[in-house]
């Protein structure tokens, strides 16, 4: 496999996907914006028809997300552990159905739950043309207990892994742990011995090996200036063929402009006003289901007056939010689950406490508190700020609607390495943050609040001291059926809406525009890719035979 930091190849791949996707006026008719819900099933039925000629090239738009290999990868975001699945795979996938076997092609679980017993695929190559076995996937995981990987997967569940045949393993875990095959076998990549069992520094190891993986995909090139990337197909794939010979992750100033230049092909955006024009333009959009993301306000559980949860309900009933959503996103507003989960979510509770805008409600709360407004109709005895890391238009819609019952509400704009330092030391009041992931399975929420999510800003700050929220969140990762673990994580919801260590302003469901006369395939992961990613790279799209 060649590695190269050069950019030319990058140029000519768009010129030629140009010829390969001809002008705009050649694409089909604008589908509404109505079939940005269409079945993955209709999606797959129509994936380019002639399934037997591979695609020459794709090109999508995603920022840079660092170096490509396990250990590298930026982990500020999803992008990084995307590009990293395209080169290495895992025991577990998903598609749109939900958990399905990769490299493992069967499992069974002890009566107990706490030994899972894997049988894998034979005859699957690395991309160096070594055979994958038995032995790499136990060193995978003794690997990652000593250097953990960059993106989630909570390896301390596990309190073993043995190679127990020529093409089985055997997983045992100190406690039943229900997100095991999704959330754990299914997001850790496996990496071959023989490459990384000579490396003692691998986040600084940049030898051709490093990304050496079992995956769809090599990595061509990669340029780290322009933070662009160009994937090519492994022809010997075991999961069968792969439809696009080249995928391109471009970086263009504005995507909505790169689309109607066509200078990509596809491309995401958080805005409906997007959708609305792009749609005019010929391009097919898929709507992120469920939602997955949320745009939160972070209170700091500290602060001598936050610390009142009466004060942070009083907040919560002072933002319009639904009014928020619809100026800020348009579209549907989907108001935010003080119980976090989205309300699209087969995990949501439906009877949670939420806080309908109520400003008298608020004002009550307030006055409750001793907090007073004085002859200018401010009170002066409360002064909040709330900090974030770039322009907010939420944090100054939240300034206004706080003006409304008195609160003054002073912005505090910083850097993003400031913004998560304060964070992390609990220097703040509140801050605005954005997620995704929060489609996936409900674990996510002990990960956050327990202080041990990979997510950088999930995980800031201190952890939510809560002994009832600490007792569920335990007794729901142990659960593993899963009517009873649907009511524990109801419970869950409750205590979050009741305590409000952090307020959910709005659920943002992302928007996938695309040339649907490029490529057809693309479809909703069920509970979002690995852990909830509510994106669409998901590499089962690219190939034959793989949902």
């Amino acid at each position: 496999m060649l590695f190269h930091t050069k950019i030319s190849t990058f140029a000519s791949l768009i010129c030629l996907a140009a010829v390969v996707a001809g002008c705009s006026g050649s694409q089909p008719p604008a589908s509404s914006a109505g079939d940005a819900s269409k079945s993955p099933a209709d999606a797959a039925k129509s994936v380019n028809a002639a399934a037997s000629v591979q695609i020459p090239s794709l090109r999508l738009a995603w920022g840079n997300s660092g170096y490509p290999s396990p250990f590298a990868f930026s982990a500020s975001g999803p992008a990084g552990f995307l590009r990293n699945s395209f080169l290495f795979d895992t025991l577990t996938w998903k598609d749109e159905k939900g958990v399905i076997p990769w490299l493992a092609k069967s499992w069974k679980v002890s009566d107990d739950g706490l030994t899972y017993t894997f049988e894998l695929e034979q005859g699957v190559k690395w991309h160096d043309g070594q055979p994958f076995t038995a032995d790499d996937v136990v060193f995978s995981f003794d690997y990652y207990k000593k250097f953990p990987f960059m993106w989630t997967g909570d390896i301390s569940q596990i309190a073993s892994v043995s190679k127990t045949g020529d093409s089985t393993v055997a997983f045992k875990l100190n406690s039943k742990y229900a997100p095991f095959l999704s959330d754990l076998v299914g997001i850790v990549p496996i990496i071959p011995k023989h490459v990384w069992e000579k490396v003692d520094k691998p986040v600084e190891f940049r030898d051709a090996s490093a990304l050496v993986g079992t995956g769809p995909y090599t990595l061509k090139e990669y340029d780290s200036k322009s933070g662009q990337y160009l994937y090519q197909a492994n022809d010997s794939y075991f999961k069968g063929k792969v439809k696009v010979k080249e995928v391109a992750y471009l970086n263009p100033a504005n995507k909505l402009l790169a689309l109607q230049k066509d200078e990509i092909d596809a491309s995401y955006s958080l805005s409906y006003a997007d959708v609305e024009k792009m749609t005019k333009e010929g391009l097919d959009v898929i709507k992120s289901a469920p939602t997955g993301s949320a745009l939160r306000v972070t209170f700091n559980l500290e602060h001598p007056q936050l610390k009142d949860k009466k004060l942070r309900q009083a907040i919560a009933y002072a933002l319009d939010r639904s009014e928020m959503a619809r100026k800020l996103t348009g579209g549907e507003p989907i108001v935010g689950n003080a119980g976090i989960i989205p309300p699209d979510s087969p995990w949501y509770n439906p009877k949670v406490k939420n806080y309908a805008y109520d400003t008298a409600k608020a004002e009550q709360l307030l006055d409750e508190l001793g907090y007073k407004k004085n002859a200018e109709g401010v009170r002066a005895d409360l002064k909040l700020n709330v900090m974030v890391s770039s322009t907010s238009p939420e944090a100054q819609v939240m300034q206004e609607m706080l003006k409304k019952v008195g609160v003054a509400l002073n912005l505090q704009q910083v850097d993003a390495a400031t913004f998560s330092t304060a964070m992390g030391e609990n220097k703040y009041d509140m801050a605005i943050t954005g997620h995704i992931g929060l489609s996936g399975d409900p674990d996510f929420l002990r990960l956050w609040f327990l202080g041990k999510a990979n997510n950088t800003l999930a995980a800031r700050g201190k952890t939510f001291d809560n002994a009832e929220f600490q007792k569920l969140a335990e007794s729901q990762k142990a659960e593993l059926d899963p009517t009873k673990r649907k009511a524990i994580v109801d419970e869950l919801q409750n205590v979050l809406a009741e305590e409000l260590p952090t307020l959910v302003l709005y659920h943002r469901p992302f928007y996938f525009m695309y040339k649907k006369n490029v490529f057809d395939g693309w479809f909703n992961t069920y509970g979002g890719i690995a852990d909830g990613i509510p994106l669409w790279d998901n590499k089962v799209a690219f190939i034959d035979g793989g949902k």
